[in-house]
């Protein structure tokens, strides 16, 4: 909880009867005693909100620095994709070789059979 947001209670009523008569038996008017309370309700509420603060810091300082922390891992991890493509570009040229924007041909290719290929290159021709 925080607190700042605490509220001072109010040491003249009857719930602090009991701390206000432990004051009173060391020897303090009861309202030595109420402003004795008050003062140590202070100390201690400043002490808790330095203490507050501090926390509160901590955890910016903590979340800033997971905030960088998981950005730097982005980045790594966008480097090492980038170097992966760059070296499967480069192992497969043909892969990535930009494509001719040419028409698909709409006559048949004629090719001639392999036996037909062999018998004319030996020469024997029908």
């Amino acid at each position: 909880m925080d607190p700042h947001n605490a509220v001072r209670p109010n040491y003249a009523s009857d719930e602090f009867q009991v701390e206000r008569q432990q004051l009173i038996l060391e020897g303090l008017t009861e309202e030595q005693a109420i402003r004795s309370l008050t003062a140590l309700w202070n100390v201690n509420n400043n002490a808790e909100r330095a203490r507050w603060v501090a926390r509160q810091e901590h955890l910016e300082e903590a979340r800033q620095q997971a905030e960088e922390d998981d950005a730097q891992r982005q980045q790594d991890l966008r480097d090492e994709e980038e170097a992966t493509r760059l070296e499967d570009k480069k192992k497969n040229k043909n892969k990535y070789a930009p494509l001719k924007r040419i028409k698909v041909p709409t006559d048949p290719t004629i090719l001639p059979a392999q036996y037909a290929i062999r018998r004319l290159k030996t020469g024997r021709l029908l």
